[in-house]
């Protein structure tokens, strides 16, 4: 049977409706843009956007979040209603006394057209905080440079996710987690965002500024190994942007669909989503949703892989596995001459293998060059510039048939994403979220923003099988995993990691 690798990741960012200020007559309305905006917005109150993993789980700090405002500057309803209609009485009169009627034909001609292009442009710059729509603008010869741009950001941010994921958790534990799942979602975001929201993202996900052709860079990251998947539910009330319901649906595939009244009824229709999504690994992500939800963006990731090479069952037994101060007996896969790239790299100070999967895909690994290392230094020497240098030696690294001891393997990892943004020093989401390019909404505030991953590594109908003396030729090339190491799916065609994670125990 052949042996395969399944992974899974669900990510969710869920904004809840701030305090919405009751209508004051003393306020100015907004302009006759934003009104008509609103007009047009009903006819496509169903569609919304953008998705996001998770299993929701309240935590009490979300209560404390800051709900995000913005001043629109508005003129009086009244007034733009009038404002023609004044400004011609009050040219009329100056014309009528000063020109003949011969020449009253010239003059009212020579007034409407200065009268119009120089009260039009004072006046609108004052009506609303400026917030252009989503830039989907690619030139073929910016489109042929953005997967590679895209591919280079994408390891950058898979490492500092790597980092703040490895600083929350607690000291040897097990974790995965999917940055092309989390990176989906914050780039659908971006399509949205405005102001300090969009360079604050870009920054985050280490893109270049206005980085435009990012989303059909994306949207052509695609495999047959692992799916994405991306949705946005929101509420009623909600009114989102013809704009980037346009741009979600040509770019990811996905309208937003309106949340109903009941809340049972809209965890179930999100449940429902997941497990169709996801294959019904995961049928039951959400136990209850807030009466008051306003949007929720969805992310699933799902991935299974068979080896390209396999493994004989009949080789898989217990075997030793160092841990720091302990060793403990773990199901080991074994083969004699299995095609593995390695190398040890001097810097880390780590053994680093490949082994080639499905569907152009591949497992990598990096492990302690032997027992007096261990995996925390592994990860503190790790920076994108190594990272990047590992991976091009890699690519450039022979596969030649090597004495593999590799254990089975399944990481199930939950992960509340705030607090990782957190340690991330990025704070919008929290304290002053932009999404302008989505909604004219300004009382929004993240409620909560979840990452959850499954990868698990075996074969198919494994038993574990007595053991038996294995003859080795001195010149045989070794490479065993029996610590704790790191790992990463790698998609080989576009150079990023589809999941990463570590495993400190592969018996949980």
């Amino acid at each position: 049977m052949a042996s395969r690798l399944t992974s899974l990741t669900l990510l969710l960012l869920l904004l809840l409706a701030g305090v919405r200020a009751f209508s004051d007559p003393s306020v100015p309305s907004q302009s006759s843009t934003a009104e008509s905006r609103q007009g047009e917005s009903e006819e496509h109150i169903l569609e919304g956007e953008i998705p996001k993993d998770v299993s929701i789980q309240h935590t009490e700090d979300s209560s404390t979040l800051l709900k995000t405002s913005s001043t629109v500057e508005t003129t009086n309803t009244a007034f733009e209603s009038t404002r023609q209609p004044f400004i011609q009485s009050t040219t009329q009169p100056m014309t009528e006394p000063t020109t003949k009627p011969t020449t009253k034909p010239t003059t009212e001609p020579t007034t409407e057209p200065t009268t119009e292009p120089t009260t039009e442009p004072t006046t609108e710059p004052t009506t609303a905080p400026f917030c252009p729509g989503p830039d989907t603008s690619c030139s073929d010869v910016e489109s042929q440079s953005a997967e590679s741009k895209l591919g280079e950001a994408l390891m950058d941010f898979s490492v500092k996710l790597y980092h703040a994921f490895s600083a929350i958790k607690k000291v040897e534990t097990n974790m995965a987690f999917s940055p092309f799942s989390i990176a989906s979602l914050l780039t659908q975001v971006l399509l949205g965002a405005g102001d300090s929201t969009k360079r604050n993202l870009e920054s985050l996900l280490s893109y270049p500024e206005d980085f435009a052709c990012v989303h059909q860079a994306m949207k052509a990251f695609t495999s047959k190994g692992f799916t994405s998947f991306s949705q946005i539910f929101h509420s009623p009330d909600l009114a989102v942007r013809d704009t980037f319901v346009n741009a979600s649906q040509n770019l990811y595939g996905s309208r937003p669909t309106v949340l109903g009244n009941d809340s049972d009824v809209n965890t179930e229709l999100i449940n429902t989503w997941v497990a169709e999504k996801t294959n019904h690994k995961i049928t039951q992500l959400l136990d209850s949703l807030p009466s008051d939800t306003c949007l929720v963006f969805l992310n699933a990731v799902y991935l299974s892989a068979k080896w390209k090479t396999t493994f004989d069952p009949k080789r898989t037994r217990m075997e030793p596995f160092y841990l720091k101060s302990s060793v403990i007996k773990a199901s080991m896969m074994n083969s004699k001459k299995y095609p593995v790239a390695h190398f040890t790299d001097p810097t880390l100070k780590a053994k680093v293998g490949q082994l080639q999967l499905s569907h152009n895909l591949s497992l990598v690994i990096l492990v302690p060059q032997n027992t007096k290392h261990h995996l925390e230094d592994l990860e503190r020497a790790l920076s994108p510039t190594v990272f990047k240098a590992v991976m091009k030696k890699l690519e450039m690294t022979k596969f030649q048939p090597t004495l593999l001891t590799l254990p089975r393997i399944k990481v199930t990892s939950k992960q509340d994403l705030l607090t990782v943004v957190e340690n991330l020093k990025f704070f919008d989401f929290i304290y002053d979220l932009n999404l302008c390019g989505l909604t004219d909404d300004t009382d929004l505030q993240v409620s909560a923003m979840q990452h959850q991953a499954v990868l698990e590594l075996t074969e198919s109908g494994v038993e574990a099988a007595a053991a038996s003396a294995v003859s080795v030729a001195r010149n045989l090339l070794v490479f065993e995993v029996q610590q704790p190491f790191l790992f990463l799916i790698w998609d080989q065609q576009h150079k990023f990691p589809v999941f990463m994670g570590r495993v400190y125990d592969p018996r949980i």
